[in-house]
């Protein structure tokens, strides 16, 4: 249940940066969204 939550929170972080985010919005490739996209798989993995 716990790495649900985890990883429902680290996928909001994440779609909220790709929203805001200048480079994320212009396809361009964004390191912060490439880190947080990965963190957010780790989370879901447990």
């Amino acid at each position: 249940m716990k790495t649900t939550a985890l990883g429902d929170t680290a996928y909001k972080i994440w779609l909220g940066h790709t929203q805001f985010c200048a480079a994320c919005r212009a396809g361009v490739c964004c390191s912060t969204a490439v880190r947080l996209g990965r963190a957010w798989r780790e989370a879901r993995r447990g």
